[in-house]
């Protein structure tokens, strides 16, 4: 982990982003990614003013890029490259930026909604200290349908203890 790091983006990301984002396994999980994979949209989520303001950085392990996370307006969100998963990867970055979310605001309450399908991002909430709040359905961009998904938060005071 001493060379785990979270990160802004640089220009020579696109490539290794953009594979990640090829992985259907991965963007089945998000929400708003398209599948196929589409190389304008790869290059706009990189430079969107939420990048630039750092509040969605990349995920840095031993110098490779392995995903990406954001903490937006209160909301988390991340994706992690398949080659990266059961390592702890994700509970260490998720960690971090709720830290910096918390720390950087005067935010009451940071939130995440997993699909119920993904029991792996489930577990990786709730050893951060996330609790289920409930469901809602949205549309999955990548397998186009609508589905349900659990909905997470943390309060401050959960995550000061």
């Amino acid at each position: 982990m001493d060379s785990w790091r979270l990160r802004s983006f640089r220009p020579d990301d696109f490539d290794a982003f953009h594979a990640i984002v090829s992985d259907y396994e991965v963007v089945k999980m998000l929400g708003s990614w398209p599948f196929p994979a589409d190389p304008d949209f790869t290059r706009e989520r990189m430079e969107t003013p939420e990048a630039r303001a750092g509040q969605v950085l990349v995920i840095e392990v031993d110098g490779a890029f392995a995903g990406t996370i954001g903490g937006v307006a209160g909301d988390l969100g991340y994706m992690l490259g398949r080659s990266f998963w059961g390592r702890g990867v994700a509970t260490w970055a998720v960690g971090e930026m709720v830290a910096r979310m918390f720390e950087g605001s005067d935010l009451d309450a940071v939130t995440a909604c997993v699909w119920q399908d993904n029991p792996a991002s489930e577990r990786v909430l709730t050893k951060n200290g996330f609790r289920l709040v409930g469901q809602c359905e949205d549309v999955c961009k990548a397998r186009g349908e609508t589905l349900t998904y659990n909905s997470f938060r943390l309060s401050r005071a959960q995550w000061r203890a």
